[in-house]
């Protein structure tokens, strides 16, 4: 994984609160792109549940960021927290595939930090 968590950490604290909301409602998106990795080839199936069940623990981890920033103006999550959840650290098969939807992310959104 070219993306370490400290990387990670460092980009988010940087993050105004209203750039960070941006920022992860795009990640979000990115995040979709890989989940589609888990569908069958042209087919109606899954099949990687695995995978889709923990991508959807991640957005679970998104939104509620989200509404935070929302509701209260400051994210709930530290950086460091979010981080760990951004690239999977505790989930070895998802860490090359978060890293890769943070840096395109980041690319998409100028701030190739």
């Amino acid at each position: 994984m070219s993306r370490t968590i400290a990387s990670a950490t460092h980009v988010l604290a940087e993050m105004p609160a209203s750039h960070q909301a941006q920022f992860l409602a795009s990640l979000g998106h990115w995040i979709t792109v890989v989940g589609r990795g888990a569908y069958e080839f042209q087919g109606p199936g899954v099949v990687d549940p695995r995978l889709l069940r923990d991508l959807n623990e991640v957005h679970h981890r998104i939104y509620a960021q989200l509404a935070s920033i929302a509701r209260d103006g400051r994210p709930q999550l530290d950086p460091e927290s979010m981080a760990s959840w951004l690239l999977g650290e505790e989930k070895p098969h998802l860490q090359e595939r978060l890293a890769w939807a943070f840096d395109e992310t980041l690319k998409r959104l100028g701030d190739g930090a």
